[in-house]
């Protein structure tokens, strides 16, 4: 068993319990990811990549996390690299973004949504050329990271949810991490 296996299979393992717990408490039913958590889950999906424009091959991995409660959003940063595809020359540089968080119930995950850009520095690249980069910016976010997936509930966490008539709801930005509410089921 690899060691990314062995996190998975914990988170996992961690996540049933925590939803047995709150369900079983009547207090709080609310589920909290704290930025390490959600630096790992960003981690685990990716890296991201796509072709964008057919001539334009973008990595974006290592990310960190940090929560902005304020405006209900996460802000994150990594380390990307753009490739052109004729020329083969590649720009590596970071690249800052805020973001808000859904529950996206028909595929039972929790989704990155209205992702804007902050920023993108590219390393070794001429002032000149630097206006460009912000368009750049924006058809990565866009293209490569709206909607992205950040966690997928697994049927057994769900089952077990739902063996106590809650399901997954809301999802909410605080100072203590993402906090993603448990709902009825009924609602």
């Amino acid at each position: 068993m690899t060691f990314r296996t062995t996190i998975r299979a914990l988170s996992c393992l961690a996540l049933a319990a925590l939803l047995a717990a709150c369900a079983s408490l009547g207090g709080s039913r609310v589920m909290t990811f704290s930025e390490a958590d959600m630096a790992r889950l960003l981690e685990q999906h990716g890296p991201f990549q796509r072709r964008l424009l057919e001539v334009l091959d973008v990595r974006v991995q290592r990310p960190t996390v940090r929560l902005v409660p304020s405006s209900n959003r996460l802000a994150s940063s990594f380390d990307i690299a753009a490739t052109e595809r004729v020329s083969r020359t590649t720009l590596s540089g970071r690249i800052a973004i805020e973001y808000g968080l859904r529950y996206d119930e028909q595929e039972k995950a929790i989704r990155m949504t209205q992702v804007r850009v902050d920023e993108l520095e590219l390393n070794d690249v001429p002032a000149a050329k630097r206006a460009g980069l912000k368009n750049l910016g924006a058809l990565i976010a866009e293209n490569l990271l709206d909607d992205a997936v950040l966690y997928r509930f697994k049927p057994a966490d769900l089952k077990t949810a739902e063996g106590v008539g809650l399901k997954p709801g809301s999802v909410a930005v605080t100072s203590r991490g993402v906090e993603v509410t448990l709902a009825p089921l009924n609602h």
